[in-house]
């Protein structure tokens, strides 16, 4: 399987068509393998557009959420980061690819041992990994450039906040639930700050002393003590397959975003115009069709005196014709049809034309004269008048059917 191709692929039609333009995030994106970061087993899965279990409960988030969060990071080559909530390895192996030194924390021992055994593997040495509690924050590195959250915390937590630099910039989704809401927080002074809402999201909850705790009846996971750093490798024993185990029992959790950004609202309106278009288009080639000339636009009505070609799908205000045939007789012969037709078709000339008319009982009745040598055809000149669904009753002699029609607008 061509990983390379698949991941450019997932960088075209995930990212670059929603909107992410960040060019150092798109690099990021196109160099870091997302498969090394997912469960044995699950590497085909790795570039979808959804978010994937990676055991204790978390998720590695789909690649367009990380793109976002990193992006509205607006980070910088020579930036310090702190992420919160290690998780699979995966964001801060796409960070240290941007900046300069990534701080990472985990509360979970075994995913934050797996993460850092990932970056020894690919070589990404700018990235140190604590296990913890991430709602303090990583004192003793700060102050931050920029803070990335993986997990929604009720609030933003204020230690996070006073690590910010001044310019500082903080991403975090922050609510419960269906409620959450994606944030961006910017220090532009000792003590102010600026925050702009990004949107709705779904995330894991973050657990900890300024966030969820163990005894909030929604979640029940236990918080580690702070400060622990990730040793190495081998205190994990059969870390891949305890981690396989979990990851099939833990459902995939809806994380990402739920509001659409303005791109994606703009990329959409123009998408239901282009369908609007092609429609209307789909439906102009078939009115040629079906309109005057159109294989379908016609019925021919059988009787005794003769038949009659009669126009059942036309469009609004153009021409039509309406050919009546007689079978040859002694006798003059009378075509008629409803007063209500001369409403939906007007008729503009009659080619021959009729020897007398007559209106009675709410029916016109035409004239013709006599022609015993043999059939004699007339056609009627119209112009249709009113758009719609129509039906009249048409007549030869003593004859008389219905007949359906339909005027396009």
């Amino acid at each position: 399987m061509d990983m390379t191709r698949i991941r450019d692929r997932m960088v075209e039609h995930q990212l670059t068509r929603r909107g992410i333009g960040d060019r150092s995030v798109i690099e990021a994106m196109r160099t870091v393998p997302r498969e090394k970061f997912v469960a044995p087993g699950f590497e085909e899965y790795a570039y979808d557009d959804a978010p994937l279990s990676i055991g204790e409960g978390q998720t590695i988030s789909q690649p367009f959420i990380v793109a976002l969060m990193l992006e509205k990071a607006d980070l910088k080559a020579g930036d310090k980061v702190l992420e919160v909530g290690t998780g699979s390895g995966y964001a801060s192996a796409l960070m240290s690819r941007i900046a300069r030194q990534i701080y990472s924390i985990e509360r979970h021992e075994r995913l934050a041992l797996q993460a850092r055994e990932r970056f020894e593997t690919l070589g990404y040495h700018n990235i140190d990994v604590r296990v913890g509690d991430g709602s303090k924050g990583w004192p003793e590195a700060a102050p931050f450039d920029a803070i990335v959250v993986s997990a929604a915390a009720p609030e933003v937590p204020s230690a996070l906040k006073e690590q910010l630099d001044i310019g500082g910039r903080l991403i975090i989704p922050v609510g419960r639930s269906q409620e959450q809401r994606l944030k961006r927080v910017m220090r532009t002074g000792p003590a102010a700050f600026e925050e702009d809402d990004l949107g709705g999201v779904v995330f894991v909850p973050l657990i900890g002393e300024d966030a969820w705790t163990a005894a909030h009846p929604m979640y029940t996971a236990t918080v580690p003590s702070p400060g622990t750093f990730a040793s190495g490798p081998a205190s994990l024993p059969n870390a891949q397959e305890k981690g396989m185990e979990t990851t099939d029992k833990l459902p995939a959790l809806p994380e990402g975003v739920l509001d659409h950004t303005e791109f994606q609202q703009r990329f959409w309106a123009v998408q239901r115009l282009s369908w609007i278009m092609f429609t209307l288009l789909l439906a102009t080639c078939l009115l040629g069709l079906l309109g005057r000339g159109g294989p379908f636009s016609r019925q021919t009505l059988l009787l005794s005196d003769g038949s009659v070609d009669f126009p059942i799908i036309s469009r609004w205000n153009a021409p039509e014709d309406m050919t009546v045939n007689f079978t040859a007789s002694s006798e003059d012969r009378v075509f008629t049809v409803d007063a209500a037709f001369l409403q939906t078709f007007s008729v503009q000339g009659i080619d021959p034309p009729q020897k007398a008319t007559f209106a009675r009982e709410g029916r016109i009745g035409y004239v013709f004269p006599a022609d015993p040598t043999g059939p004699t055809q007339i056609v009627f000149r119209l112009q249709t008048q009113l758009a719609g669904a129509r039906r009249a009753s048409i007549g030869l002699g003593g004859e008389v059917r219905s007949q359906s029609t339909f005027i396009f607008p």
